[in-house]
């Protein structure tokens, strides 16, 4: 096979779009849920006070949503996240 064979071979390869590229999606990513109160889930939770005005925090390793307000301060949290959250001085584990 010469250069050119290859080049054309090539390009005709590099043009095409790849087949998954044109496929609709057909279903939304899910969102994740806010969670209060207990966190459900295989893995064990740690309660988390959180000291401060209230926040919404994405937990680091499960990606889950936790809501700690003035009247829920306290939350249950996936002992993956709050190993990660307590190192802030905002959270405290209890």
């Amino acid at each position: 096979m010469c250069c050119g064979s290859r080049r054309s071979a090539w390009r005709m390869s590099a043009a095409a779009p790849p087949a998954q590229a044109t496929a609709p999606r057909t279903q939304p990513a899910p969102t994740p849920a806010v969670v209060t109160g207990s966190a459900p889930g295989p893995f064990p939770t740690v309660s988390l006070r959180r000291h401060g005005a209230p926040i919404r925090v994405a937990g680091p390793v499960t990606g889950r949503l936790y809501a700690f307000t003035e009247a829920e301060a306290i939350q249950a949290v996936d002992l993956r996240d709050a190993a990660v959250l307590a190192r802030s001085p905002s959270f405290q584990q209890l």
